[in-house]
């Protein structure tokens, strides 16, 4: 109560500055009256008592000032009366304005841009229900490896999510996802898009809602499915399709094989990596067909895949990476590459799992430019108040 008082004084002071004159003066007088009238009761005559009573009480307007000065609204009031005298000077220099203005507004600028572009690639949360939830579950100092690496994140192969997906407790939900590019021309150019290999649990533990049609389910992913489903996103549709309300159950051709749309992402939902957006989401079985020959699905050193998750409930991300790493050896040993040496072996039986934050999405942009970016924002804000401290002097 006693915060909201002083705040309802300061504003009536700032907004009804007459009126609390009047009163303080009103309060002044009172303490003088009070103070003479007890004086005489000592004994003094009235002149004697004012006199005494004004010395003790000091300038009625000293004391004006100490009361204003021990309230807020007095720093305020000063603030913008030193703001109005500097637009005063500011007015008669042209020049010297149009300086300070364009310092200010490259200061600004420069950090406002440099922010954004922080906030982008790492701050941003991902466009996904509860994101804080989401956990990447991936090698946690792999320090090299042997095999076939075929995306941008290749993070763990096929037989190492199966045995994940089958062993951990720690994520409520859990999914696996790959980027890549198909080409979508039925013949003649190529007409290359933004593809995703995904698990079919990897909309549901997003907690994406379909725009039209449905999205994939794990009964989608069956192993050896020959032409499943795909689900293409909200920008494909309209760019590829006009926006066809009927582009649910038509077929596309990937990689000169047919699919049948099952659903429309919203147009919010970009995927889960940063800088990126998908365009056609296809399920991980569908990747002998449409690879063939250079499928590497089942091959236990065909490096492809990123696994994520929610925690469930209660778990941090500490406990979360304790269990990773107790079932680590049992995962590595049922996916150990047969054609690998001792010594390749026995680096690969060394791998420990880790649970890493991943609210904010995937981004090989990430590795490469926070630090400079962090950097150029701390730069650019030194800058900036340099700039201020000198256009204050």
């Amino acid at each position: 109560m006693s915060l909201l008082r002083n705040l309802a004084g300061g504003l009536r002071g700032l907004f009804r500055k007459q009126q609390v004159e009047r009163e303080m003066d009103e309060e002044l007088r009172g303490y003088l009256d009070a103070a003479v009238n007890e004086k005489m009761r000592r004994g003094l005559d009235r002149e004697q008592a004012v006199r005494a009573a004004r010395i003790e009480m000091g300038g009625a307007e000293s004391v004006k000032q100490r009361v204003r000065a021990a309230s807020w609204e007095s720093l305020v009031e000063t603030l913008w009366q030193d703001l109005k005298f500097g637009l005063r000077l500011l007015r008669f220099s042209p020049a010297f304005e149009a300086a300070a203005i364009l310092s200010l507004a490259l200061g600004i600028g420069a950090n406002t841009a440099i922010f954004q572009l922080l906030d982008a690639i790492r701050l941003r949360a991902l466009p996904v229900k509860n994101a804080q939830e989401l956990t990447e579950v991936r090698i946690a100092e792999r320090n090299g490896a042997t095999g076939a690496f075929v995306s941008r994140y290749p993070n763990l192969t096929n037989p190492m999510w199966s045995q994940i997906r089958a062993q951990q407790q720690a994520l409520s939900g859990v999914f696996a996802w790959g980027p890549t590019s198909f080409n979508i021309s039925p013949g003649g150019p190529v007409h290359p898009v933004q593809g995703l290999w995904v698990s079919g649990e990897f909309f549901g533990v997003l907690g994406i809602v379909p725009e039209r049609g449905r999205f994939l389910l794990p009964e989608d992913d069956r192993a050896e499915c020959a032409s499943p489903g795909v689900v293409v996103s909200h920008a494909f549709w309209q760019r590829e399709y006009g926006g066809d309300e009927f582009i649910v159950g038509r077929k596309i051709t990937i990689e000169k094989h047919p699919f049948e749309v099952t659903g429309v992402a919203p147009a919010s939902f970009y995927g889960v990596e940063v800088g990126r957006n998908f365009d056609v989401a296809v399920p991980l079985c569908a990747e002998p067909t449409i690879r063939s020959e250079f499928s590497v699905l089942n091959r236990r050193d065909g490096w492809w895949l990123t696994v994520m998750g929610r925690r469930k409930p209660g778990w941090t991300m500490e406990k979360a990476s304790a269990h990773l790493r107790a079932i680590s050896p049992a995962i590595f040993e049922a996916t150990l590459p047969s054609e690998f040496d001792p010594g390749d072996a026995k680096h690969f039986l060394g791998y420990k799992l880790g649970a890493f934050p991943a609210g904010t999405g995937i981004s090989g942009l990430r590795e490469t430019y926070e630090d400079p970016l962090w950097l150029m924002l701390g730069l650019g804000a030194l800058v900036l108040l340099i700039a201020s401290a000198n256009l204050a002097t």
